[in-house]
């Protein structure tokens, strides 16, 4: 959970010293944004290029495959990156994994640093039916490269199976809580403020464990989670440059970046008057940071539109949502690829969540914010690139009829 944001930080904060290369997915409207340099995405004519110039070695591989087997297109995408980013000649190149780690094709990229954020149920029909089978899955990261490896709060029975993994493969543990955590943690208008503590648990000079404060840091994303995941990717960040005997103090270099940082859809700000917020959420497990935003900015009630398909947790996100939700709305996203049908409303229905059904989503946006009521947008990546290129349509429409 998470996996983008940390990314996408540890990318934006290490870039103020390195040319950094980042490989994220999904993508929201364009599938460059998943290969980028310095926040600059590949373009188009690069990207044709390197698929033109790997297409006999793709071809291969998928020709060698069994008539069982599957390709990711993850591995095609992360040969990809790793052409790129070597022709840019990139310091340090950071890479999010797919849904596991075991078989993921971005785990073969050799590399010294993992982080794994909270491991929660998802993705069980290829990982398993147990937050246990998804972690032994997702511990698989830790490689024999591996010297250090970051990890988020967990339950103690999945804390178990990745500390087990990295002592047999001989990799340093660095835990939430313990050697790092986000401390004084408050909403704003804007987003969080917080400080982030770390503490070095190898004894210094004088026989001392170390501590580093960095106070006031202003991100411009909503929820606690956020935080711990900034508090990840400092951690992150603080090392490699100790790796690179850098000695400089970057804290400012620091809260400048994640106070500019842009990742949409997620606790995204899309509006402050009328309060919009948008978010990709999906499944019940990602809710409490949606209402835990909600709750902290003093919202008692607020109106939800909802595009999740089918095949994904709708019902659980509706009823999380259903004991603050003045009315709720579900709808679909353009992608022809996910299915959504009025059949969602019924299934709410006979699960206690009274909902509407609107196959517009732009007419249920509308509807929902006209009257300046709180609005909060949440579902899968297609709904939120729908949902962005609908709000930049309408200011660029406001604009002109102004």
């Amino acid at each position: 959970k998470g996996k983008g944001s940390v990314a996408n930080m540890i990318s934006e904060v290490l870039r103020t010293r390195f040319k950094v290369g980042l490989m994220t997915s999904p993508h929201i409207a364009d599938f460059c944004e998943r290969i980028r340099v310095n926040g600059e995405q590949i373009s188009d004519a690069d990207f044709i290029r390197l698929v033109s110039k790997d297409a006999d070695l793709i071809g291969t591989i998928v020709e060698s495959a069994g008539q069982d087997e599957y390709v990711s297109p993850m591995g095609i995408q992360t040969i990809l990156a790793l052409d790129y980013f070597a022709e840019c000649r990139t310091d340090i190149n950071v890479f999010e994994c797919g849904k596991g780690a075991r078989s993921d094709d971005v785990t073969n990229v050799i590399h010294q640093y993992a982080v794994i954020n909270s491991i929660f149920l998802e993705h069980t029909r290829e990982l398993g039916d147990t937050l246990e089978e998804i972690a032994e899955d997702k511990s698989h990261v830790i490689t024999e490269d591996t010297r250090v490896v970051y990890v988020a709060e967990q339950s103690p029975s999945v804390m178990g199976i990745i500390r087990k993994r990295a002592e047999n493969l001989g990799a340093r543990l660095k835990i939430y809580g313990r050697d790092f955590e986000a401390k004084n943690i408050e909403y704003t208008s804007k987003g969080m403020r917080f400080d982030v503590l770390l503490r070095d648990t190898e004894l210094n000079e004088d026989g001392l464990e170390g501590e580093y404060r960095l106070s006031k840091i202003e991100l411009p994303l909503m929820g606690e989670h956020q935080t711990q995941n900034a508090a990840l990717a400092i951690s992150v960040v603080m090392d490699i440059k100790k790796e690179n005997k850098d000695n400089s103090d970057i804290a400012d270099s620091i809260k400048d970046s994640l106070a500019h940082i842009n990742w949409p859809g997620r606790m995204e700000i899309i509006s402050s008057s009328p309060f919009v917020m948008l978010d990709a959420c999906i499944n019940r497990s990602s809710c409490q940071g949606v209402i835990d935003t909600i709750k902290s900015i003093g919202l008692e009630r607020v109106s939800f539109v909802i595009a999740i398909p089918d095949d994904k947790d709708y019902v659980g996100v509706a009823k999380m949502m259903s004991p603050y939700a003045e009315r709720i709305c579900m709808t679909k996203s353009t992608n022809p690829h996910y299915v959504f049908t009025k059949n969602q409303i019924r299934v709410l229905s006979e699960n206690g969540v009274n909902a509407e059904w609107c196959s517009d989503y732009r007419e249920a946006i509308r509807i929902y914010t006209e009257d300046g009521s709180p609005t909060v947008l949440l579902g899968t990546t297609s709904f939120v690139a729908d949902v962005k290129g609908y709000f930049v349509t309408s200011i660029t429409r406001a604009a002109v009829e102004y």
